[in-house]
């Protein structure tokens, strides 16, 4: 990542083409944004400032032309899909937050596409929005990291990257995988499937994935490359009910099924129910993320669950002390909150 961060250091600067054409980086900025001739700036002058950023491969900073710092008194805030309770609930306690400081929320979903994400944050800022919250589905950190270079006031949730320097709030995924994977152990459960959702590039997903398997691991145990499974994010019901068919046609199911978010694991149990295969007596299930109806499923559904109102607390006032230009330390720019695990019928084993 910071072989990336520094050939985008080297590119041209709005002050280079200024400065090999012998004029200002004012007029240099007034022919990028269409603004020249109303300043009475020659067409020819207009010419050899485009002509020059052709030639240097000037890139201009759409995130610097975005920003400005006249107040509008509203943020921004990108899910991947607001339709997953889960973001619902964020967008709910960030909108409270905001409103408390008198700040509306404008809310976008990315649909884990990256090039839309970078297309959202551009319009926002385009907009003046004063900051934003971003659960991002970026693979590298570097859009972030020109955000941060941009001095746009911005949070990270949720998802984090290696070596990133926006400030940012996240959970315990490893610790949480690991504790979903214990609790099925005590169980004297041995035949596990994982069931994980694309793209696997998202901290979230990776770390899940690696604290169940490390837990098993230490177990002695590790799930079969026929049970690992991904579903893509745009098509779950379908992929999930196609996995558990297979599954159950082999002849062969799991003892237990762990599942990498709340959305796998309301399709996995109604999979299971459409094919008969009674939870927990046949296949145990506890997923990732908690979701309000679990405790009212016919079986209730064991999960872990995150600290939502914790999150969005951090996130905004991380945010907030950006837009009030109040410094952040180092020891709190980077946030991990701990998760629970809220054990119910679905994978307790009877007679355990």
């Amino acid at each position: 990542m910071q072989k990336h961060h520094n050939v985008m250091k080297n590119k041209t600067s709005l002050a280079d083409v200024a400065n090999s054409l012998g004029v200002s980086k004012t007029l240099v900025s007034l022919v990028i944004n269409n603004k020249a001739s109303e300043h009475g700036i020659s067409a020819e002058t207009q010419q050899r400032v485009k002509e020059k950023i052709r030639e240097m491969n000037f890139q201009p900073n759409v995130l610097a032309q975005g920003f400005r710092t006249g107040k509008t008194k509203t943020i921004g805030l990108i899910v991947s899909d607001i339709s997953n309770i889960f973001y619902a609930r964020i967008a709910r306690k960030i909108e409270d937050y905001a409103w408390h400081q008198g700040y509306s929320v404008v809310i976008c979903s990315s649909d884990e596409n990256p090039r839309k994400e970078e297309e959202q944050i551009k319009l926002l800022l385009n907009r003046k929005v004063d900051g934003l919250i971003i659960s991002t589905c970026q693979d590298t950190t570097d859009f972030c990291d020109r955000l941060v270079e941009s001095e746009v006031p911005h949070v990270l949730i949720d998802r984090t990257f290696e070596g990133m320097k926006s400030p940012n709030v996240s959970v315990d995924n490893y610790g949480g995988a690991r504790m979903a994977a214990r609790h099925l152990l005590s169980q004297k459960l041995k035949d596990f499937a994982l069931i994980s959702i694309s793209p696997a590039h998202i901290s979230t997903i990776s770390d899940r994935l690696k604290g169940f398997e490390s837990a098993l691991s230490e177990a002695g145990l590790s799930v079969p490359a026929a049970w690992n499974l991904t579903v893509p994010f745009d098509n779950i019901e379908q992929a999930m009910n196609e996995h558990i068919l297979k599954m159950y046609q082999s002849g062969h199911l799991p003892e237990a099924i762990f599942t990498l978010n709340n959305n796998l694991t309301s399709a996995c149990l109604r999979s299971l129910k459409k094919l008969s295969v009674k939870v927990p007596d046949e296949v145990a299930l506890i997923g990732f993320d908690e979701v309000k109806y679990f405790a009212f499923t016919q079986p209730s559904v064991s999960s872990i669950e995150q600290p939502v109102d914790h999150i969005c607390e951090r996130a905004f006032n991380l945010l907030y002390k950006q837009l009030i230009r109040q410094s952040i330390g180092e020891e709190e720019r980077s946030v991990k909150l701990p998760v629970d695990i809220i054990i119910r019928e679905s994978s307790v084993k009877t007679g355990n």
